[in-house]
């Protein structure tokens, strides 16, 4: 015979209220708390990963917690102790989230090396600040059933009851938190007003003489709406903060930095930064101090016949931003119109005010890249597509082969795409994918890898070869330039010009469909998992050591950093030289342990003394370098431990609420 139990009621209506208040800061909260997130850790696949498991992990804790409180006297206290608990959680969240951020994500990491540090850090601040809040909340649902049961309702009535209240609070709160309180009010007054829900909710099922507390918790609550003042997430001593704007899809930020003795930069930057920007401008310049947009405004030439532009061109960007891809249009090809694609209308907004008015004339729509191409009905002689979500990613409906066809059809003849894609090497996981659905589609595509950049440009022309040696006979007479730009445009050309340095791909890569996005898995492989070996290159081959230096070099030229590495393989023994060599091919692939200990390597082989110079010079540019990634893997793995213990803590609970 089971135990009687307590003889404990709450009113249908109130229970009802709590139940929907309950459901409305779950699920505003959660939305919220990735926006919180983002200027931090940015809003990554893996970010929403962490933020759903923790959440989902802890309100099955919190579901066992209000089951076992349920029996217990007192139940009717508990809803209105829980509600305020979580509510004054929430009200800290923004600050707890802002001091975690900084504490567990360094602001100098550079964004390729920083990947672990992110989704571990994530996942740590995930578990500190909305793990608790989110268990006390699952907690309140049991006992609002059990108390409606004991107000005389059938038991299967008081869940039914309780889970449709929550249903419809959740619902409103996915609703108001996405498309009403982060866009107008920013993230720091949604969960604000998340808390204050929760807090309302507790002043209705307050006991008569706690009703005080919970009112003094609301009306800390509505003050603290004033605390939300500055910056969401302050810019770096040397770098001013120009704008900083809360949309509908990301975080923005307007930065401008000034090095003594050079011209200012300003920046759009996106969620997390660190060392990236998704526009620049430079003072007192067309372009970006050789960034990947300079380089993509070769485009036109490959488009046209003997290296000149096809008459009345039309170039079409999408992933536009502040539109940085334009102003270099606007001096290279200034009769060039350019049409200005992105899916957040407030980029372009930012770019009018602050990246100046110097751009190439065009339309702009705000719309997503893939739905503007299906509803197009206008042909472009140059298609762009630099479309980036969360910094690294190419999202995976923008490099389909649906979408690589769509925008085969809406080409001249003899069209050019031309696509930016994230890669040190040829070997690149993403790119080698991007590549072979291109090629899939065009037959006939070329990479060029971006000297000093992580990126790469991906070339494929339409019903036409693609003749980049042709960029040779360019007609440059009407670019609209000053001297030193002059120079640095003519020396574009003639790098593209150099036909060595055009690769073609295997296409042996993934085929990228619509109903198999891989791009999030492919870019794990790209950035997260760690290729550096923090080893020299083995020279274990039959070829002469000078016969393997020389095609080392060759390749090195034509950036083919495997094709170096492979050559140094090759050798029967090895020198000084293929040791520079090695390490070259390394520091270009970010591998900067293993380009350390190739010049470290070199050096003991005892180098003529032009050569003992050099891989000197190079050691010391390597060991800098190789500081901010040091300073990433140390942050990656101290929140991989903070991480591992948030876990061991969680199966804690789990298993206590189990034996309880």
């Amino acid at each position: 015979m089971s135990p009687a139990q307590p003889d404990v009621s709450l009113p249908a209506s109130k229970a009802v209220v709590a139940a929907g208040a309950t459901g409305f800061g779950v699920m505003a909260a959660e939305l919220t708390a990735v926006r919180l997130l983002a200027p931090h850790f940015g809003d990554s696949a893996y970010v929403w990963t962490n933020v759903i498991g923790v959440i989902l992990a802890a309100m099955a804790i919190g579901a066992m917690f209000g089951g076992r409180l349920s029996g217990r006297a007192g139940a009717e206290q508990w809803p209105f102790r829980l509600l305020l608990i979580a509510g004054g959680l929430l009200l800290l969240a923004p600050f707890t989230t802002s001091w975690l951020g900084t504490a567990l994500l360094p602001s100098d990491l550079q964004l390729d090396a920083a990947m672990p540090a992110l989704i571990r850090g994530s996942l740590v601040a995930t578990a500190v600040v909305f793990a608790p809040p989110m268990m006390l909340l699952a907690a309140v649902s049991p006992l609002l059933i059990v108390l409606l049961a004991n107000s005389g309702k059938k038991l299967g009535r008081a869940a039914g009851d309780v889970a449709a209240a929550g249903t419809i609070g959740s619902l409103l709160g996915t609703f108001a938190a996405t498309h009403f309180l982060i866009p107008s009010y920013g993230c720091r007054i949604a969960m604000t007003v998340s808390a204050a829900i929760l807090l309302i909710a507790a002043i209705v099922v307050a006991p008569r003489r706690r009703r005080n507390a919970a009112g003094v918790a609301l009306l800390i609550a509505l003050a603290m709406t004033l605390a939300h003042d500055g910056p969401l997430r302050p810019a770096a001593n040397d770098i001013e903060l120009l704008a900083e704007r809360e949309t509908a899809y990301q975080f923005l930020q307007v930065h401008k930095s000034q090095v003594e003795g050079q011209p200012s930069r300003t920046t759009l930057v996106i969620n997390e930064a660190l060392d990236s920007f998704h526009s620049l401008a430079i003072e007192g310049s067309a372009f970006t101090q050789n960034a990947y947009y300079d380089w993509h405004a070769i485009a036109p030439f490959l488009a046209g016949d003997g290296g000149k532009r096809p008459k009345e061109m039309r170039a079409l960007s999408i992933g536009d931003a502040a539109g940085t891809l334009r102003r270099v249009y606007a001096a290279v090809h200034p009769n060039v119109n350019v049409d200005a694609v992105d899916i957040d209308a407030e980029t372009m907004a930012l770019g009018d005010e602050f990246f100046g008015e110097d751009k190439a004339k065009g339309s702009r729509y705000a719309i997503d890249g893939r739905l503007f191409l299906s509803q197009a009905k206008q042909q472009w002689h140059v298609i762009h597509v630099d479309a980036y979500a969360h910094q690294v990613y190419i999202p995976a409906h923008l490099a389909s082969i649906e979408f690589f066809k769509a925008a085969y059809n809406r080409l001249y003849e003899g069209g050019i795409l031309a696509c930016n894609v994230g890669a040190l090497s040829t070997d690149d996981p993403v790119l080698q994918a991007v590549s072979t659905t291109v090629s899939a589609v065009f037959g006939n595509v070329r990479t060029f890898l971006i000297p000093g950049s992580r990126n790469a440009l991906l070339v494929a022309r339409r019903d036409r070869p693609l003749e980049p040696k042709l960029l040779a006979a360019a007609d440059q007479t009407s670019a609209i330039l000053n001297p030193g730009d002059r120079q640095h445009w003519s020396d574009i050309i003639t790098a593209c010009a150099d036909s060595n340095s055009w690769h073609k791909l295997p296409d042996d890569g993934h085929l990228l469909v619509d109903d198999r996005p891989l791009l999030d898995e492919l870019l794990l492989d790209s950035y997260v998992d760690n290729a550096d070996q923090k080893a020299v290159t083995s020279c274990n081959g039959s070829r002469g050591a000078i016969e393997a230096e020389k095609t080392a070099t060759t390749a090195l030229q034509a950036g083919d950093w495997q094709g170096v590495l492979a050559a140094v393989k090759s050798s029967k023994e090895e020198t000084a030289l293929l040791r520079r060599l090695a390490g070259d091919a390394r520091w270009y692939r970010r591998e900067l342990h293993s380009a350390e200990i190739e010049y470290l390597a070199g050096l003991q082989l005892q180098p003529d003394p032009k050569l003992k110079r050099t891989l000197e010079s190079r050691l010391r540019g390597a060991s800098a370098e190789l500081q901010p990634i040091l300073r990433a893997e140390a942050a990656a793995t101290r929140n991989g431990w903070l991480a591992l213990l948030a876990t061991i803590v969680g199966v804690a609970l789990f298993a206590a609420m189990r034996r309880s």
